[in-house]
């Protein structure tokens, strides 16, 4: 359980990271000003959230066990 704590830790702040670096390069670029959604995704949320679906697709009865596990912890 400490594992998942970690990695879903890392996946979060990769996330925040690249929105707060894709809001800066918005600010400091010519024309518009707007947050690029779109880089946000590309680089933000599918690089942190492409592992835990590699990972549900060759071990999903390790991702059914810990769901099963946080369960019986509430």
């Amino acid at each position: 359980m400490k594992k998942l704590k970690v990695f879903l830790t890392l996946s979060f702040i990769w996330i925040i990271l690249v929105g707060y670096l894709v809001w800066a390069n918005g600010l400091l670029a010519r024309g518009s000003k707007n947050f690029r959604w779109d880089e946000w995704i590309w680089f933000g949320l599918v690089p942190a959230l492409a592992p835990y679906i590699f990972y549900y697709i060759w071990k999903p009865e390790v991702i059914k066990n810990i769901l099963k596990r946080t369960d019986k912890d509430s």
